[in-house]
């Protein structure tokens, strides 16, 4: 197997392990958390503001920022919260991102072995 297959193969555990990582993280974040609908009340630049309930009917602001963030004034967002501190909040449940993960792994573990199952075209010594 020659080095660069190896380091591919390896590039692609590696990311399977952090795919695991990512999924058992969220399920725990989930698992103390509660859903709930947001709405966007200010957005200057890339910071953002969302207002929010929680399950006891108590207001809440969230105020974030992020470069690529998509929130624009009244919209509403399915967000995150933990209930025991509803100032952690989450905008996605990770399920696309570690099936993307998963998929970007899988694609290097195969270009990582593909090679061993390729059968190698043997010169015939000219005599």
């Amino acid at each position: 197997m020659e080095k660069g297959n190896r380091i591919i193969l390896v590039l692609g555990i590696l990311a399977i392990a952090a795919g695991f990582l990512l999924k058992f993280e969220a399920s725990s974040f989930q698992k103390k958390a509660t859903i709930t609908q947001g709405n966007v009340v200010h957005v200057l630049g890339s910071t953002y503001r969302i207002q929010f309930f929680t399950a006891d009917g108590t207001e809440k602001i969230y105020q974030g920022s992020g470069k690529n963030h998509k929130f624009r004034e009244g919209n509403s967002v399915k967000m995150w919260y933990k209930t025991d501190n509803p100032k952690r909040v989450r905008f996605t449940d990770s399920k696309k991102e570690t099936k993307a993960i998963f998929i970007a792994s899988a694609f290097c573990i195969l270009m990582g072995i593909y090679p061993l199952f390729m059968k190698k075209k043997v010169n015939p010594i000219s005599s």
